[in-house]
Parts: structure tokens; sequence; C-alpha cells
């Protein structure tokens, strides 16, 4: 058991996935670490341990003996990292954030996003990808994690945080109330101004007025800007509620409880326009006429 193992040459994470059997994590082992596949299996049973293989991301660097890897392979680790997703991130910006802290494969994080058969099985459906779905929170994750872990329970997360807490006073669907939070989101820095901005959401919608949300701008942009330009407004896609009625295809980013609340329950107003002021709030106006003085 204390034959030298020499794995402080591997620099990356390596994954043995759900399932995997002795001999599938004695080919991994073999291909990534130069350990000897035949050799494992053996002390592997010897020891008792070939149905206790713990899948997950494993950091192979300080393991310099046999015994070292078998107990790393069959044990439940309890070291953790703490992430904080903040409000109002897409998808892309998590992945990289999930890279920096937990080593992630950020294209398989944003592959696992898209897939459909996995996007049914979290059970959601008529969504095209999780983007508005992995909630912002605190979390602490184990370091073995893998990509689909980790989407698994963000997704469980807002599942839970929006079945116990969004009771619709809309005719909105639940994804269109994503949709329009992720909008809310985008356009509010304080959190007591979102059911006001809401409802002049809710007044466009139902008067079919275009929505003319710059936030949605930003989002087919390929960098974002301190400010929209006239010619972005022009931009042909589907996303541009400057051209397109209605709410776009899907959510921009993924928003947190306050913006879902307020896309879910806005407030009773008969605004129809609003515009930053200097103090990163908003002056909401009824008449197109008011909200002209208050732009200048």
């Amino acid at each position: 058991m204390s034959l030298p193992v020499h794995c402080n040459h591997i620099k990356h994470y390596i994954t043995i996935p759900k399932d995997a059997t002795l001999s599938s994590t004695s080919r991994i082992l073999n291909d990534n670490l130069c350990v000897n596949s035949i050799l494992f299996k053996i002390v592997m049973k010897i020891s008792m341990n070939e149905q206790n293989i713990k899948y997950g991301r494993y950091d192979f660097k300080s393991v310099n003996n046999m015994r070292d890897l078998v107990d790393m392979v069959t044990s439940v680790t309890s070291d953790r990292v703490q992430i904080t997703v903040i409000e109002g991130l897409k998808m892309q910006e998590i992945a990289l954030y999930l890279e920096k802290k937990m080593d992630i494969d950020v294209e398989k994080f944003l592959s696992l996003c898209y897939d459909k058969s996995l996007i049914k099985d979290l059970g959601l459906n008529d969504i095209s990808s999780l983007e508005g779905y992995l909630y912002p929170d605190t979390y602490k994750l184990l370091k073995t994690y893998t990509e689909i872990d980790i989407i698994k329970i963000m997704v469980n997360q807002f599942l839970f945080n929006f079945n116990e807490n969004i009771s619709s006073n809309t005719v909105l669907s639940d994804s269109d109330i994503v949709i329009l939070a992720s909008i809310i989101q985008g356009e509010a820095i304080y959190t007591d101004e979102m059911k006001k901005i809401s409802s002049v959401y809710h007044n466009r919608l139902n008067q079919n007025m275009l929505l003319q949300a710059d936030p949605t701008i930003q989002y087919i942009l390929p960098k974002k800007k301190r400010r929209i330009l006239v010619k972005d407004t022009k931009i042909d896609n589907p996303y541009n509620t400057y051209v397109y009625k209605g709410l776009p295809p899907g959510p921009i980013n993924n928003p947190g409880l306050d913006a879902l609340v307020a896309a879910s329950d806005p407030m009773k107003t008969d605004y129809l326009y609003f515009v930053a002021n200097n103090e990163g709030r908003h002056d909401f106006n009824e008449t197109y006429r008011g909200h002209l003085r208050s732009k200048k």
C-alpha cells in the first residue's frame, strides 16, 4: 500500500464520473497519472474498496503513494469552497467565476446549460438554456463537485426559492416571470425600485408597447457599454426590445429573488416611462412629455 505514486506533475483536476467501475477508474488513472491499472485494481480488491469509488473532480498533486491514492478516491472529502454568485450575472460570467474559484471546465459547464435532456431532467420545460435559472446565492461546495453537480445545486436552489416565494398576480407564465425578472435585475440598482420598474413593463405589455429596455441591448452587444447609442437600438435581434414587441425569447441574466418577486407582483401604477437620474435611481412618468422633461 505504500508503493510510490508520483502525481505532482498533474496540473489539472481529473474527473471520475458517476457510476464509474473499478475498471473504468483504473483506465482514467492510468491515462492521467501513469498509475499501473492492474496494480491499482489489485490494491483496491485487497483493501476491499472496489465498490467504494466516489465520483467527482480530484486534485492528485499531493498524492505520494498508493495508500493516499486509494484513500482519496474512496473517501468523502470535507474540503469545501465557498462561492458567492451575485444577482444579474450571465451564464458565461458564472462559468468564468466558477473556473476561477473551483477550476471547472467552462466549455463543459456552458454545454450542460444548453443540454435539453438535462434541462428536462431538472423539471424545466419550454426553455432553451439554463440562463435565468442558476440561482444567485452563497454556496459551500465540495471541491470534488463536477460541473453537473454544481448546475443541479444552483437550479434546485432556484426551484425551491421560486416555489416558496412566487405567487403570480399577473397573466405571465413562470418562464415569462423569469425573463421579466432578468430585465428588472439588469435595470435596478436599488431593490426598493424593482416593483415600480416592474409596473412600467407590465403596463407597456398590457398596452402592446415596445418595452425599450436597455438591458436587452446590453445583452446582445459584444461588450458592455456605459451608454446605449441610438444605432444600438436598431440592431435586428429578437432580444432587442426596441425593435420587437413583448418579452425577449429568454432571460438575459440570472435574477435574484427580489427581481423575481417584483416581476410576479408589480406595483399598481399608471407609469409608462422611467429614466435613470444622477443618483442611480429612476424618475417615473405617466406621459411621454413628462418623460422628456425628466431626461433633460
